[in-house]
């Protein structure tokens, strides 16, 4: 999942509509694991097929599945990522690399750390004894014998295992696309006349990744198509401008839209039968990311689409939707088992509730604080640098950067872009 870019701007215009997209994204990942507790909910781990005409065939095979379509909805938190981290690269010349790493690596680990001692608190609250058959997402996704060990491990992103916090997955891929942007963007800086190419590349590797169960091939691709959009972004605006001064500009923008609503779910649409065709299905989740860049375009372009994701109930979904990601899967496990015995909606929706208060606590106390906490660390690594590599005249415009922050144009003057960079990152 990625952080939220509520401070995203271009050429002096804030990108709301990508908080707003990626709040409702972490709406719909809510649902889906939600849903995922219930042992009928097709596409979970060890559910069920659902009769044809059923509640559960509504939600799951008809276009009622974007509601749901969790998995999907972190390919278009990548994507997002891709756009707004690498944005602030290739906008400004100098961009102080030293302050960079270490100040992205606290703006996301920060975070992650306190979701797993949160975690925690909620797995040792009650007893995880799955009364679901083994197999199923919440026998799965339980730990009846939680030990202390399993805070470190969740906490390890590159090599741990987030049994306590399951979304952490996803923030393994955000964190190694964190440590190697300079690559994607030079990536996507040399497609950039040849930007259609760079786009079908990513989908091919991303269909590899499906059909060879290889993580980083199938997910990392999304995070270079938002660096290509980034890299682009400018030619998009003007086409943008282009369409919207024509008679036929919502037709279209309306088609992009709904096309790749309908492209992200396409396996779904398909059916049950998608599980006996298996090339088809690693064909169709190939063009995930592509569909997921079609999304984020119309956010960008559609003024009636932007105008929704900018309201201010779309836009506080935007506002706690990293802390929502991080904090979601343990409550609702933890209200799963605390109203054993009683119908299983009233779990799920007390969960869902408290998901969302505890996530807006989150923020504040939190993945705000964070925001500055990574700011200070950037500037006090570029000002050593400074001092111990750079000329005696670097390293005195060093420390005045780390005095004035706000005024000061040293090479660091980065860090003034860094919420504007960091605040992506949505996300699994």
């Amino acid at each position: 999942m990625a952080e939220k870019t509520t401070s995203t701007r271009t050429g002096g215009t804030r990108l709301a509509a990508l908080d707003g997209l990626r709040g409702l994204a972490a709406v719909v990942v809510l649902f889906h694991h939600a849903l995922y507790t219930n042992p009928a909910f097709p596409g979970a781990p060890g559910g069920g097929d659902a009769p044809f005409g059923s509640a559960m065939w509504w939600i799951s095979y008809t276009p009622l599945k974007l509601a749901s379509a969790g998995v999907e909805s972190v390919i278009v938190f990548f994507v997002l990522s891709g756009l707004v981290v690498t944005l602030p690269v290739i906008r400004h010349r100098g961009f102080d690399w030293v302050a960079y790493f270490p100040r992205r690596v606290v703006r996301l680990m920060v975070p992650v750390i306190a979701s797993v001692l949160l975690a925690a608190v909620w797995v040792a609250a009650i007893p995880q004894r799955s009364m679901q058959p083994d197999g199923t997402w919440l026998s799965n996704s339980s730990t009846p014998n939680f030990g202390w060990e399993k805070i470190v491990t969740a906490i390890d992103l590159l090599g741990g295992d987030g049994q306590i916090n399951n979304p952490l997955w996803s923030l393994r891929w955000e964190l190694v696309f964190s440590l190697l942007l300079p690559v994607f963007a030079v990536a996507a800086l040399a497609v950039r006349k040849w930007w259609i190419g760079g786009l079908l590349a990513a989908c091919a590797i991303t269909w590899l990744g499906a059909r060879a169960g290889s993580g980083e091939l199938e997910y990392l691709p999304a995070f270079f198509v938002g660096a290509v959009i980034a890299v682009r972004l400018e030619a998009v605006r003007n086409v943008a401008e282009r369409i919207n001064a024509r008679w036929y500009r919502h037709l279209l923008w309306g088609t992009v839209a709904l096309g790749s609503a309908m492209l992200l779910i396409a396996p779904w649409l398909v059916g049950p039968s998608i599980a006996d065709m298996k090339e088809l299905h690693f064909a169709l989740r190939g063009l995930v990311p592509l569909a997921a860049g079609g999304l984020v375009l119309s956010a960008l372009g559609w003024s009636p689409l932007r105008k929704v994701l900018e309201t201010r109930p779309v836009q506080f979904t935007g506002t706690i939707s990293f802390s929502l990601y991080l904090v979601h899967v343990p409550i609702l496990i933890f209200s799963v088992y605390l109203f054993a015995g009683q119908p299983w909606i009233a779990g799920i929706l007390f969960g869902m509730a408290l998901a969302v208060l505890v996530s807006i606590a989150f923020t504040k106390l939190i993945e705000q604080r964070s925001h500055g906490w990574s700011k200070r660390v950037g500037a006090w690594a570029s000002k050593r640098y400074a001092t111990w590599f750079g000329p005696k005249e670097d390293a005195e415009a060093g420390e005045q950067q780390a005095e004035r922050p706000g005024r000061a144009e040293h090479p660091a003057r980065a860090e003034h872009s860094a919420r504007r960079e960091e605040q992506p990152a949505a996300q699994r």
